[in-house]
């Protein structure tokens, strides 16, 4: 397991900047996947490294609104969550089809929530052999913040926006669930005060 160092990462924005295109320039496609607990801030590193690298971006509500939209679970309606596993796992069954299928030469990046439960593992393990037959680098992110920064966070509108839990009490519950453990190979990063540019940043420094 790594954990990318604070004094690798340029402090100056034009520096910044450079480094990023360096970075893309000499690195090899890769899939990335971002795992972490509600509110760590996936979206926001994935973005970053999105403007950075060029990769795409597959949320896992790219996945999740797909069937949580159309139900109105984002209105407080629908079925339990439970109820709603078989659905998502249609949809990402052609997501990652469709991944399989783009041209050579693009990085992805996943952003996941994933419990210590044989299923969630296996997700990885499917994404790693995905990475495989895209002969792309595969890059596991393990992202943390302290329980104090992710209540603070989780009620901000713009996750009410794209249908994210928004909810402290909820939040709490879902941190007592414990997480998958981060593979050897996985870099982590601890986001309680460290924001979503320099995070990108240190991935892509840490995958050169």
């Amino acid at each position: 397991m790594s954990s990318a160092s604070r004094d690798t990462v340029p402090a100056d924005a034009a520096d910044a900047a450079d480094f990023a295109r360096r970075a893309g320039a000499e690195s090899s496609p890769r899939l990335f996947i971002l795992v972490g607990p509600p509110a760590v801030g996936k979206l926001s590193v994935a973005r970053a490294l999105e403007r950075l690298s060029g990769a795409i971006v597959v949320d896992n509500h790219l996945v999740n609104n797909a069937v949580f939209v159309p139900m109105g679970m984002n209105r407080g309606a629908g079925p339990a969550l439970s109820n709603t596993d078989a659905l998502r796992a249609r949809v990402m069954d052609v997501v990652l089809e469709a991944t399989r299928a783009a041209p050579p030469g693009i990085s992805h990046v996943f952003t996941n929530w994933l419990t210590d439960a044989p299923e969630d593992a296996a997700h990885v393990d499917r994404l790693r052999d995905l990475a495989r037959d895209r002969n792309v680098r595969f890059v596991p992110v393990w992202l943390t913040a302290s329980r104090e920064s992710l209540l603070a966070r989780v009620g901000s509108p713009d996750r009410a926006d794209r249908s994210k839990l928004v909810d402290p009490e909820v939040l709490r519950g879902v941190l007592e669930m414990p997480t998958l453990p981060a593979p050897a190979d996985a870099i982590t990063l601890d986001l309680s005060v460290t924001g979503p540019e320099e995070t990108a940043l240190r991935i892509l420094k840490a995958t050169r």
